[in-house]
């Protein structure tokens, strides 16, 4: 099926990320001016090529693409776009069908069946952090069942056709450390920063913060007394961002990130480490920084979270230093410090053990 043109406000396209603050953006809602917009197209291999914006198609006379098999293997017909992201930055895609609840699906720039990166039936699909020059395929489909009882029916000449729908593709522009970062118009500082002022009559930049990230991890030595005893201090109050999401409940909080120098410990001996108060979740990785690295994981779940890391020679000798996550509990930000107890203990036949409620 060729290729069609649907008309579009041009006041429903917001300017790129890459749109520099105080150029023309006037709302073509008072001119009366109209743009015509791409409409998705009915062959993975006819999309053409768009960014952020509002686009509008309908799905009554699109066909099944074969290869692909409907979106998210919903076997219904479907419609496609290419998705640029000029600018390195957040992608996020969201569709309102006017009688059916579209799906909708991110690929790779290319016509392959079964490469899906990301789907969903009932809700909008976001990808963070996108490269500049990102391209990526765009399906948009609906229920098998649902298309079979929608198209039985003709569409109607005084009302939108059920089988309609809007397509809404936004990014956020990620800001690197260093860039200014107000207003909020400008986009989200990337991982690991975070907007703040660091010299007074400054403008706000993307600020990397100590202990953020393992790449800013702190260098912290684990001093124990002749008892194997020790403890670390926490300052709460210190500005942190959440960069990374332990296994046990990690998401949405901040945390600081410390790397851990291992003391000169006798065989067949863990470090138990305690925190002093219990909405604090504790997490180690190791020997690297990936989540598939995570040894140990706590939560702050009503009683004070313990972990224990294992094979404390074993991991000196191979000269490796742990990550240690302390997730900070939301609007902490004027806590007082607290401490995280250290112990030497015997080697333990599980990893970590959470809080107990």
């Amino acid at each position: 099926m060729g290729l069609a043109l649907t008309l579009a406000h041009a006041a429903c396209t917001a300017p790129g990320p890459g749109a520099t603050e105080g150029a023309g953006t006037g709302d073509s809602s008072s001119t009366g001016v109209w743009a015509e917009a791409p409409a998705p197209a009915d062959a993975c291999d006819e999309a053409l090529l768009v960014s952020q914006g509002r686009y509008r198609g309908n799905l009554r006379e699109m066909k099944v693409d074969e290869p692909i098999g409907g979106v998210c293997g919903g076997a219904g017909p479907d419609a496609f776009f290419r998705v640029e992201v000029p600018v390195r930055a957040d992608l996020r895609v969201a569709a309102h069908g006017v009688g059916f609840a579209p799906r909708l699906s991110l690929a790779p720039d290319d016509c392959l069946g079964g490469r899906e990166i990301t789907c969903a039936a009932d809700g909008p699909l976001e990808l963070p952090d996108l490269a500049a020059g990102t391209v990526l395929r765009l399906a948009i489909g609906v229920d098998a069942a649902v298309f079979s009882d929608l198209k039985q029916k003709p569409a109607p000449d005084d009302a939108v056709d059920p089988l309609s729908y809007d397509l809404d593709i936004g990014l956020v522009r990620v800001l690197a450390a260093g860039d200014v970062c107000e207003p909020a118009s400008r986009g989200r500082c990337v991982a690991g920063t975070l907007c703040m002022t660091s010299a007074p009559a400054q403008p706000p930049e993307c600020t990397t913060l100590p202990g953020d990230t393992c790449s800013t991890a702190l260098r912290t030595p684990v001093v124990l007394s002749p008892a194997g005893e020790g403890a670390l201090v926490i300052d709460p109050a210190l500005p942190q961002t959440d960069a990374h999401a332990s296994s046990c409940g990690g998401a949405g909080l901040r945390e600081r990130v410390l790397q851990l120098d291992l003391p000169v410990v006798p065989p067949a001996r863990a470090l138990e480490i305690t925190v002093s108060r219990p909405d604090i979740g504790l997490a180690v990785r190791s020997p690297g920084c990936l989540a598939a690295d995570e040894v140990a994981c706590a939560a702050g779940t009503g009683a004070p979270a313990r972990i224990v890391l294992d094979r404390l020679a074993a991991r000196r000798a191979a000269g490796v230093a742990p990550y240690l996550f302390i997730e900070l509990p939301l609007h902490s930000e004027r806590d007082p410090a607290f401490t995280l107890d250290l112990r030497l203990v015997p080697e333990p036949t599980a990893w970590g053990t959470a809080g107990a409620p």
